[in-house]
């Protein structure tokens, strides 16, 4: 088995599911020698936004000189995406001979691909010594996979419906099952804003004598300038204030995403990490995190983004809306089946002039015809293109040189992009 047939190894233990139980995970991190006790780690639940706040503490982190290193999920284009330690992704090699020591006993329990994931990148995570962890939760929190660490810090970055048949259908329900990543004696951070949602994680701190920060109570931002490549703004806090910050992604989300990062790098200096103002400034500048309002090309403009529910998209649609007020956009639409698209696609129809129904080459993807079905009564002109690439070629064709096209629905849509585009058949100029 070479490398290429380990990733589709790997990817053919999604006919498992998903298990929300912590069993199997519990018995890959014993027989690996328990490498998630090795070393501190900073946890991330949350609906939206655990993504590009992970990525922003990795990025500070990285330039304040620790080994730092990241899990996060699903990836775009390369599976290597979900394991960094400081800028460079998991090693081939790595993958390859991990696989190869546990295949046996995956077989044999049925490990699922997130459970085995999760054990590589802890193993990994503990053979490069790295000084501390930055880890993303996949499903929920409390029977998650990566719940086995024990953090420095807990966040928890907003709540919203989804995953409703695996976390409960209402906000408190979703907002407790989150809170299972709180730890007894270890600071939460979140940045919640319905009471339910914080009743629920204030419930379980109490419970855990867990200290609760909360972001919007402890801090404000002050937006300076903004542009489709990012934002200047002044922060403060009762422990700091930063003027004139630059964050390298666009919208004003992503603003309370770094005002929920630098709420936990100050607890971490409280903790006795050391992190200098500067390092803050140039983490938050240089963060790299794509398809996060991405900047694809500059004429006509593209754009990407992987708002995959609701409430991602409603915040995509109002960075829009904010970023050009006066535009109506083309959009470029693939989702999976599991999502409310429905919801999904009456936030696109406040921005939209035109919208490019398609379907990502995933088995959880939603079929065009049931898109067709949800856009028909919101009165929006549509195409149907069933495959990615070319869905954007007929929108490209659509489009004036003052246009805007942005391709989003999900990571699968966006990834599928990226990948086609990066074959010779469609490179074309930016």
């Amino acid at each position: 088995m070479n490398y290429e047939e380990t990733l589709s190894y790997l990817y053919n233990l999604e006919r498992f599911g998903i298990k929300l139980d912590l069993s199997n995970i519990t018995a890959i991190l014993r027989r690996l020698g328990s490498p998630h006790q090795k070393f501190p780690s900073i946890h991330i639940a949350g609906t939206n936004g655990k993504g590009s706040v992970a990525a922003m503490l990795h990025s500070i982190l990285c330039e304040s000189g620790h080994k730092v290193s990241l899990y996060t999920s699903p990836h775009l284009v390369d599976f290597r995406e979900r394991i960094n330690v400081g800028r460079n992704m998991i090693e081939k090699n790595f993958i390859f001979d991990f696989v190869q020591k546990l295949k046996d006993e995956i077989d044999r329990q049925g490990y699922t691909f997130f459970e085995v994931t999760t054990a590589m990148a802890f193993e990994y995570f503990a053979c490069q010594q790295v000084d501390v962890a930055v880890v993303e939760t996949g499903l929920g929190g409390r029977l998650d996979a990566t719940n086995m660490i024990n953090p420095l810090i807990s966040v928890i970055t907003n709540i919203s419906l989804e995953h409703t048949k695996h976390l409960g259908d209402s906000i408190a329900q979703i907002a407790a099952e989150k809170a299972g990543i709180i730890k007894h004696g270890v600071p939460t951070i979140t940045a919640v804003h319905q009471p339910e949602a914080l009743d629920a994680i204030r419930s379980v701190c109490a419970d855990k004598n867990s200290e609760l920060i909360h972001v919007q109570d402890g801090s404000s931002y002050t937006v300076l300038n903004s542009s489709i490549f990012g934002s200047r703004f002044n922060f403060s806090s009762n422990s700091s204030t930063y003027q004139n910050l630059e964050l390298n992604l666009a919208g004003e989300h992503q603003l309370l995403n770094a005002a929920t990062c630098l709420t936990a790098i100050q607890k971490l200096r409280q903790l006795g990490w050391r992190v200098e103002e500067q390092t803050i400034r140039h983490g938050l500048k240089e963060v790299n995190w794509r398809a996060r309002l991405e900047v694809f090309k500059k004429e006509p403009l593209v754009l990407l983004d992987v708002a995959h529910n609701p409430a991602g998209t409603k915040a995509l649609i109002q960075a829009l809306d904010q970023l050009f007020p006066e535009r109506r956009i083309i959009f470029v639409f693939g989702v999976m089946e599991d999502k409310d698209h429905r919801s999904m696609l009456r936030e696109i129809c406040n921005k939209a002039k035109f919208i490019v129904l398609t379907k990502p080459d995933y088995k959880r993807a939603t079929k065009p015809k049931s898109l067709k079905e949800a856009v028909i009564p919101l009165n929006l002109p549509f195409e149907i293109v069933p495959q990615v690439m070319q869905a954007y070629l007929f929108a490209l064709k659509q489009a004036k040189a003052d246009d805007i096209i942005c391709i989003t629905g999900s990571h699968f849509t966006v990834g599928e992009f990226l990948s086609s585009f990066e074959s010779d058949q469609y490179k074309v100029g930016s």
